[in-house]
């Protein structure tokens, strides 16, 4: 079961703004249990760049693929904020990681 890692940053005056977003985004798709479990859901930290947050989501079998679309989607309705960056990336477990390397 892969993971799905968001990490974003935004200076700390627009932070309004990027959390009203985040509830519209929470509206239009909120949690669907049967993509996967929301790990960390939202960690945010203060940084001297700016704010930093990390949400990390273990993804059931066979849903990567629904899951990375839906989150490329809530990620994009963030994009009419200038300022706000964001990664998204796939990260493998420890088991998957070792058969990727003949391991497992």
């Amino acid at each position: 079961m892969p993971y799905i890692v968001v990490h974003s940053w935004y200076p700390p005056h627009i932070g309004e703004e990027v959390v009203k977003k985040y509830m519209e985004v929470m509206e239009k798709y909120p949690e669907e249990e049967r993509l996967g479990d929301p790990t960390v859901p939202v960690a945010v930290s203060s940084t001297v760049n700016g704010i930093e947050c990390l949400s990390i989501s273990n993804i059931k079998p066979n849903m990567l693929e629904e899951a990375l679309e839906r989150t490329n989607n809530t990620m994009a309705m963030f994009n009419s904020i200038p300022d706000y960056r964001h990664e998204t990336k796939v990260w493998m477990t420890l088991e998957e990681g070792l058969k990727s390397i003949g391991m497992g």
